[in-house]
C-alpha cells in the first residue's frame, strides 16, 4: 500500500515538474522563437527576414563574431602557457597561483570594464601615476581594449581546462618519447599538444560562447568606443523608446541559434577527439626544471597577467571609491570614506539598493534551492525515463542560451494583459527571473549528489515502514544538504552581481547593487558606484570562500 502511495506521489511530482518548467523556461523560449515571426494575431515573416538581413544587424553580428574569435586567441595566449608553467614545471607556490586564478571570476565583467575605463581615461590613474605611458591610452580605447578586458576576465576557463588535462596525461607517453631520443619540442608537438586538443577545443568554444553572450563589458566599454554586439542591440530595442520586441526577438533568435550550433560542435569535439589520458603512472607528473632565466621569465609572465587581470581594475575601483573630488585626483586631503558610510545610511538610494540586493538574492536563493531539490531528486536516478529526461533537459535549458535572451522571453510572456498573475514590474518578477536564470546550478548540484546515495538506504527506510516524505526528511535531505547549500550560495552570488536582468526587469523606482553601480557610472557619479562595486566584490569573495569550504568539507561517515 505504501509502495503504491510512494509511486503515485512520484508520478504526480513528475507532472508538476514538467508543467512548471514549461511555464518558467520552455514557453518563454518558445515565444522568442515565434514572436519575431508571429505576434498580434498576424505573421511578420518579411519583417523578420528584413531585420536579420539588414546592414545594421549584419554588421553587429560580424562585430560579435570578430570579438569572440579574437578573445579566444588572446585568452589562449594567456592561459595555455600559464597552465603549462603551473603543471609541468617546478615553479613554486602553485596553490597560491591557482587561488589568484579564481579572482578574475570574482570581479563582474562590467565592474572590470569600469575599472579599466577609470584607469585609462583622460586624467585617469595611468596619467596620474605613470604619465610617460599615457600615449597608449588612445590605442586602448579601441576594439583592442575590449578584447583585453574580456580576455583577462575569461581566460581562467581555458586555464582550468588545459590544466586538468595536463595533470591527467599518462606519464608513460612522455617517458617513451624521451627513451626514443625525442627532445622537449618534439614531445610537446607530437604527444602533449595532440592530447590537449579536445580540452583546448572545448575551452575555446566555451570562451567563444560566453563572449557571444556577454553583456556587461560591451554595454560599458563597448558602447564607449562605439563597438556594438548582439546583446547590446537586444537591450537597445527593449530599453529605448520606441520599444520594439519584434526586432529584439529576431536578434535573440539569431543569437540563440548561433549558441546552439556552437554547443553542438562542443559536444561533437568532446565525443570525437577525447583520448584516454590516465594510465598506470597517471598520478605522477613529469616536471621540467626551469633554469634561473626561465624562472625569472615565468614569474615576470605570471606577474604581468595578475597585474593586468586583477591589480589595475581593482586599484582603479578602490581608488575611485575613496576619492572626494574627482577633478583633484590623487592628492593629499582628497580621500574620504563618505561613499561607504552612505551605503549604510538609512533611506539613502545606495542603502536601499543594497537592501534590495540582499532581500531579492536571498529569496531567489531559497526558492531556487527548493525547486532545485524538487527537480534534482526527480532527475537523479531516473535519467533513462523519457519524462525524467524532459525534466533534465528543461531544467538545463537556461544554461544553453544567453541570459539576455531568456530575460526577454520572460518579459514577453509575463508582460501580457491576459496573464492571470500580474507580476510584471514587481519584486516577484525580479525573483522569478533570477530563479529561472540560475536554476541549473542547484539542479546539477542536487542531482549529482543524489546519484551518489546508495539506493539501499531508501529501500531500508521503505522496508521499515517509512513513507516517501519520512525517507526524504530523515535520509535524503541530510545527505544532500551540502549540495543544497552550494546551490543556494551560487544563486546568491550570481544574483548579487547580475546586470542584464537587473536593468531589464527591475521596476522603474527600484534599484539593486548592479543597477546602482551601472547608473551611477553612467551619470558620472563614479565614486558612489565604485563603493558599491567594492562591497559587491567583497561579498562575492566571502561567499566563494564559503562555497569552497563547503565543497571541501569531508563527508560525514
Amino acid at each position: 500500500m505504501k509502495l503504491s502511495y510512494n509511486i503515485n506521489i512520484r508520478k504526480f511530482a513528475v507532472i508538476i515538474a514538467i508543467l512548471t518548467l514549461l511555464f518558467l523556461v520552455v514557453i518563454p523560449l518558445f515565444l522568442i522563437c515565434t514572436y519575431s515571426i508571429y505576434n498580434s494575431g498576424s505573421f511578420h515573416l518579411n519583417s523578420f527576414i528584413n531585420t536579420i538581413l539588414s546592414t545594421e544587424i549584419g554588421s553587429t553580428y560580424i562585430n560579435t563574431l570578430i570579438l569572440s574569435f579574437i578573445v579566444v586567441i588572446v585568452s589562449s595566449i594567456i592561459a595555455v602557457p600559464m597552465a603549462f608553467m603551473v603543471v609541468k614545471t617546478d615553479v613554486k607556490f602553485k596553490k597560491a597561483i591557482d587561488v589568484f586564478m579564481l579572482i578574475p571570476f570574482m570581479i563582474p565583467p562590467y565592474i572590470e570594464s569600469m575599472g579599466w575605463i577609470l584607469f585609462m581615461q583622460k586624467r585617469g590613474y595611468l596619467e596620474q601615476l605613470l604619465p610617460s605611458l599615457t600615449f597608449i591610452a588612445p590605442y586602448f580605447f579601441t576594439l583592442a581594449g575590449l578584447v583585453i578586458i574580456m580576455s583577462l576576465h575569461i581566460f581562467p576557463f581555458m586555464y582550468l581546462s588545459i590544466k586538468n588535462s595536463l595533470i591527467k596525461i599518462n606519464l608513460n607517453l612522455e617517458e617513451a618519447s624521451f627513451v626514443h631520443g625525442a627532445d622537449f619540442s618534439y614531445t610537446l608537438r607530437k604527444i602533449i599538444f595532440p592530447l590537449l586538443f579536445s580540452s583546448y577545443a572545448v575551452g575555446a568554444l566555451i570562451i567563444f560562447l560566453r563572449t557571444v553572450s556577454e553583456f556587461g563589458a560591451p554595454a560599458t566599454f563597448g558602447r564607449k568606443i562605439g563597438y556594438y554586439v548582439l546583446t547590446t542591440e537586444i537591450y537597445k530595442y527593449v530599453s529605448n523608446w520606441p520599444i520594439d520586441f519584434e526586432k529584439a526577438s529576431a536578434i535573440s533568435l539569431l543569437l540563440t541559434g548561433s549558441c546552439l550550433i556552437l554547443w553542438y560542435f562542443e559536444s561533437l569535439i568532446s565525443s570525437k577527439y577525447s583520448y584516454p589520458l590516465l594510465g598506470g603512472k597517471g598520478s605522477k607528473i613529469h616536471l621540467y626544471r626551469l633554469t634561473t632565466p626561465g624562472k625569472f621569465i615565468t614569474w615576470i609572465y605570471i606577474g604581468i597577467v595578475f597585474i593586468l587581470s586583477i591589480g589595475i581594475p581593482l586599484l582603479a575601483v578602490i581608488l575611485t571609491s575613496i576619492i572626494k573630488i574627482k577633478g583633484l585626483g590623487l592628492v593629499r586631503g582628497n580621500f574620504t570614506l563618505s561613499y561607504y558610510t552612505n551605503l549604510f545610511s538609512k533611506n539613502s538610494d545606495a542603502s536601499n539598493a543594497l537592501l534590495n540586493t540582499f532581500v531579492i538574492s536571498f529569496l531567489a536563493g531559497i526558492l531556487t534551492a527548493a525547486l532545485g531539490v524538487f527537480y534534482g531528486l526527480l532527475i537523479g536516478k531516473k535519467r533513462k525515463n523519457i519524462f525524467h529526461k524532459l525534466i533534465d533537459v528543461f531544467s538545463i535549458l537556461p544554461n544553453t542560451v544567453p541570459g539576455i535572451v531568456l530575460v526577454l522571453g520572460l518579459i514577453i510572456f509575463f508582460n501580457n494583459p491576459n496573464m492571470p498573475i500580474p507580476i510584471y514590474n514587481t519584486y516577484g518578477m525580479v525573483i522569478l527571473t533570477y530563479i529561472v536564470l540560475f536554476l541549473p546550478y542547484t539542479v546539477q548540484y542536487v542531482s549529482n549528489s543524489y546519484v551518489q546515495i546508495n539506493s539501499s538506504l531508501e529501500e531500508a527506510g521503505t522496508i521499515f515502514g517509512g513513507n516517501y516524505f519520512f525517507i526524504l526528511r530523515k535520509i535524503i535531505l541530510p545527505l544532500i544538504l551540502k549540495a543544497i547549500l552550494s546551490g543556494f550560495i551560487m544563486t546568491f552570488i550570481i544574483s548579487v552581481r547580475e546586470l542584464v536582468a537587473s536593468l531589464m526587469i527591475l521596476p522603474p523606482a527600484m534599484q539593486n547593487s548592479a543597477s546602482f553601480i551601472y547608473s551611477q557610472f553612467e551619470q558620472g557619479s563614479e565614486s558612489s558606484g565604485m563603493a558599491m562595486a567594492v562591497i559587491t566584490i567583497i561579498m562575492t569573495i566571502i561567499l566563494l570562500i564559503l562555497l569552497n569550504t563547503i565543497s571541501n568539507t569531508k563527508k560525514e561517515t
